[in-house]
């Protein structure tokens, strides 16, 4: 190729992308054009039906129905941006309630346990576990040397030793060990299912799950939300155990304390009263149940522009409002 060819041909090329470049001016224009008509049709259309509605007022008060008629038009934007702000507000307890109606309906059906699910279940379970065991009874054992202990002491010193049982089974397995093992259960698996899910959301894996047939709901938020549930009332029976545990031994080694470690759990059980073995159970299995579903939701609804770190923030301050809530209202019920 010689070098007026070459010139001819790096000419002929310009001159073809000049002609698409005018095309897609004029295709931008056209389509700008279309739109600015689109909304000028709209606005007519909705000023027509506004003042077909004004003219066919009659009657009596026809003047304030006019007026109302006008008010409600000329205030529908802001009125839309009012409702658009309070559902964003009110959005994840309204999504927290729906999802908990989808997991509670989808697990009675046997054919939503398939063998994946199954699988992703018992994972779960096992890491909420083995995960939380230790730092359960790290957290029991303080908590047992710093309440169980002071209370059986100071009590002993005051002569009331007969409301031992009483303000054991309030401040420990009532009040206590429902938001520590709660936390404990957020802390080691709540944030790690809000990451994992964020990840699948933001990478689009969700949305190929879903090409596939493979449905995100079923294979991810009802095992997980159950096996956290179940791992909440495992380890808060184990919390409970250890704490009183190691509250009388600390107790025997000081003196306060001379009857046997089954004779102190019989008085913890006879103070028990038939509430207590339905509140204190339930009230593990509820925090546990709010705290998958807040987990999944928090990280399923992750944007394009949201940081990982806001993410794993919000699903944090999120669980431990779930905890707070679901205790304040078994408390005030019961």
């Amino acid at each position: 190729m010689n070098r007026e060819e070459w010139q001819n041909k790096v000419h002929q090329n310009h001159q073809r992308s000049e002609v698409q470049r005018s095309e897609g001016e004029e295709e931008n224009h056209v389509d700008t054009d279309a739109y600015f008509a689109f909304i000028k049709r709209r606005d007519d259309k909705i000023f027509n039906n506004v003042s077909e509605q004004i003219s066919n007022v009659s009657g009596r008060f026809s003047l304030f129905k006019k007026a109302f008629i006008f008010t409600f038009w000329f205030l529908q934007p802001i009125l839309y941006k009012i409702g658009y702000f309070t559902r964003s507000y009110f959005r994840f307890f309204l999504n927290m309630l729906s999802v908990s109606f989808g997991v509670c309906l989808k697990s009675v059906s046997w054919v939503t346990w398939r063998r994946t699910v199954r699988y992703e279940f018992k994972k779960t379970l096992s890491q909420a576990v083995s995960g939380g065991f230790f730092s359960t009874l790290f957290t029991a054992s303080l908590t047992g040397l710093a309440v169980v202990s002071q209370a059986v002491y100071w009590l002993g010193a005051a002569g009331l030793s007969k409301m031992t049982g009483p303000i054991l089974i309030t401040v420990i397995l009532r009040e206590a060990a429902p938001i520590l093992v709660g936390m404990i259960l957020l802390g080691r698996n709540g944030i790690v299912t809000v990451a994992e899910c964020g990840q699948l959301a933001f990478g689009g894996q969700l949305k190929t799950f879903a090409s596939m047939g493979i449905d995100p709901f079923i294979s991810i938020v009802v095992p997980r939300t159950w096996a956290l549930t179940l791992g909440c009332f495992s380890l808060g029976m184990i919390f409970g155990m250890v704490s009183l545990f190691i509250g009388y031994v600390a107790t025997y080694v000081m003196g306060t304390m001379q009857d046997s470690i089954w004779t102190f759990y019989g008085q913890i059980l006879l103070s028990m009263s038939l509430w207590d073995y339905i509140l204190v159970p339930l009230k593990f299995l509820v925090i546990g149940f709010s705290i998958g579903i807040g987990s999944c939701v928090t990280g399923m609804n992750v944007r394009a522009n949201d940081e990982a770190s806001i993410t794993i923030s919000k699903g944090f301050t999120r669980g431990i409002l779930l905890i707070m809530v679901v205790n304040i209202l078994f408390t005030m019920e019961f």
